[in-house]
């Protein structure tokens, strides 16, 4: 279709790539309008990962159509596995999961803006000197063929990496591009293609045709989760595969350095306060053994601590689950001591402490089957005679069936020789330390969270930095938000909160990728885009080292403000207006404060 050239641009002192379309492609009296109409859309595209296209003509003397793009300064995707396959090697499992998920958010930003490349292969990825992944040739296919060619059974695309749609001469829609970055994926893993064959169309009736063969037939070493990603992304049916890029993109997002699936959390305590399950909250597949012999190999400690299995629901809980640990060791204690005085007390009124346990009260009844005189011990036992005591009359009712009332004077008895038999009276200070057991039991649980949080009104502004969500101009070289190309930068954030509610310690700032790459009403984006018109860069996490949590680091009073928080970042190599989305949310769990914060910042330079 076109050939490459490296050109140089004296006014602004930078390389640059001239793709220059072949001749006879100008034959179509529609490949201008085409030529224009796509050139023009392909320069809207801004993405660190889709190559940058600056300006398109006519070159009337070489009756040519050239496009001018930026100079990317590194191998394709195919030279890089035609190296790795001449010494029998190929692409590690995190340097295949990095590549294929750039790829999916730069075809998620195109596709999100109605345009389709319709021939995704490894010739079209580039790997520049700083390992950025760059998409080439968006909007060629088309420009090339055209509705007529598509309209009437044609086929675009590689025929290697073609899905079987486009296979069957449809046009192809954004699944289409999934399916072929599939391809990609399991070649990038396993070393080679999944179809082979003598002839294109041979090839190309395969992906139509024939089940998909496993990756891990070709590679023992391939985790069952990233397996299982392959597969779906090359499901014969487009209905069957992931329906968006930003849904693979996410979907490897969730894999660490082995290809195993992870559920992601701040810390492992972290709990969602309204009870419900965090979207974050995954079911991970238990590694496999040739994962474990492998971890094995690398790191025996880590190894060993490798679960069997990942939990399915993952760790998070409900705050209202937590116990109260002052409660819990009160009534370990209350049951211990009662334990140990019923043990004492109960039947042996010879020891000293039983009138500790059942002293007599002259308040308390005696529940007795007869009318009894209670003479307590007053002194320990002797073997001598204990000198007579004189009793005090007293009322008894007794528990007869006739419920009978007598009054009983008794006499002074000279000598005390036996005990007499009674049924005891109640305990009291056991009485007592079941009531304090059951109190301890029953006291003020914990608060509900949920019910105090649904109460509060929750809301912010920011007070610092002013017009958070519109970047500086060129000329206000005093703002922190305008930051020379690859180079560190901090933001001071300072917010008021405007709720009803008091903040606890701990709220944070936190990224919300899925509102970065595609915001919806929620996300105020008039003020950037009337900024930005002609160099809005895509969202992204530009934090440093893409930090995705800040934490305030003291609670905040209704009208209080926060105090400074730094947050600190890492300016992207090419030159325009980056924003990215972020959530204020309440301490440990996913309740959002206020609407989303956008955080931009302008970019000057290119490197």
């Amino acid at each position: 279709m076109a050939e490459v050239y490296r050109g140089y641009h004296a006014a602004l002192d930078r390389y640059v790539a001239i793709k220059l379309l072949h001749p006879f492609l100008a034959d179509d009296p529609e490949f201008k309008d085409r030529f224009e109409n796509e050139a023009r859309n392909v320069a809207k595209l801004k993405h660190p990962n889709i190559v940058q296209v600056y300006d398109f003509e006519y070159d009337a003397e070489g009756d040519s159509y050239y496009m001018v793009m930026e100079m990317i300064n590194g191998p394709t995707l195919k030279d890089r596995l035609f190296d790795l396959g001449n010494v029998g090697e190929r692409f590690t499992i995190p340097e295949a999961i990095r590549i294929i998920k750039a790829a999916a958010e730069a075809l998620a930003y195109a596709h999100h803006r109605n345009m389709i490349h319709r021939d995704v292969k490894p010739a079209n990825l580039m790997l520049d000197e700083d390992h950025r992944v760059v998409l080439t040739d968006f909007g060629i296919a088309k420009i090339v063929t055209g509705a007529q060619f598509t309209a009437s059974g044609g086929m675009v695309g590689t025929p290697a990496y073609m899905a079987p749609e486009q296979g069957l001469g449809e046009a192809g829609d954004e699944r289409s591009d999934i399916y072929s970055l599939g391809v990609i994926l399991f070649q990038l893993v396993t070393g080679r293609l999944p179809y082979d064959a003598d002839t294109p169309l041979a090839i190309i009736l395969k992906h139509v045709n024939d089940p998909l063969p496993p990756p891990s037939e070709f590679a023992r070493d391939i985790p069952a989760d990233l397996e299982r990603i392959i597969c779906k992304a090359m499901a014969k049916e487009p209905d069957d595969r992931y329906q968006t890029a930003a849904e693979l993109a996410r979907e490897l997002s969730y894999l660490d350095d082995y290809g195993v699936r992870q559920a992601i959390f701040d810390t492992p305590s972290r709990a969602n306060l309204d009870g419900s399950r965090s979207p974050w909250e995954t079911e991970p597949a238990a590694p496999s053994p040739a994962d474990r012999a492998r971890l094995a190999a690398n790191s025996p400690d880590q190894t060993r601590r490798l679960p069997e299995a990942y939990p399915a629901r993952g760790i998070a809980r409900s705050a209202s689950s937590r116990l109260d640990v002052t409660g819990v060791l009160g009534l370990l204690v209350g049951i211990v001591l009662v334990s140990t005085l019923a043990f004492i007390g109960f039947g042996n009124d010879d020891l000293p402490l039983v009138g500790l346990v059942r002293p007599g009260s002259t308040d308390t009844p005696a529940t007795t089957t007869a009318i009894a005189q209670v003479a307590p011990p007053t002194t320990p036992v002797h073997t001598s005679t204990p000198e007579p005591t004189e009793i005090p009359a007293r009322q008894v009712t007794a528990t007869t069936p006739a419920a009978e009332t007598a009054t009983v004077t008794p006499t002074p008895t000279p000598t005390q020789t036996a005990t007499p038999t009674l049924t005891p009276s109640p305990n009291l200070t056991v009485t007592a330390l079941f009531h304090l057991v059951e109190t301890q039991s029953a006291a003020t649980p914990t608060p509900d969270m949920t019910q105090t949080i649904e109460a509060c009104d929750f809301e912010y502004i920011v007070v610092q930095p002013e017009r958070h969500n519109e970047p500086p101009s060129y000329n206000n070289s005093s703002s922190p938000r305008l930051v020379r190309f690859n180079s560190d930068f901090t933001i001071e954030i300072v917010l008021r909160n405007t709720g009803s509610c008091a903040w606890p310690k701990g709220v944070r700032l936190t990224y919300n990728r899925a509102l970065t790459l595609n915001p919806d009403d929620s996300v105020n984006m008039e003020p950037l885009r009337e900024a930005c018109e002609d160099d809005l860069r895509p969202g992204l996490n530009f934090a440093a080292q893409e930090q995705s949590n800040f934490y305030f680091t003291r609670a905040v009073d209704v009208t209080g403000e926060t105090d400074v928080l730094e947050f600190t970042g890492k300016a992207p190599r090419l030159y325009g207006c980056y924003y990215s989305v972020w959530d204020l949310l309440y301490p440990d769990s996913s309740v959002k404060i206020g609407r989303p914060l956008v955080l931009t910042i302008r970019v000057w330079g290119s490197g």
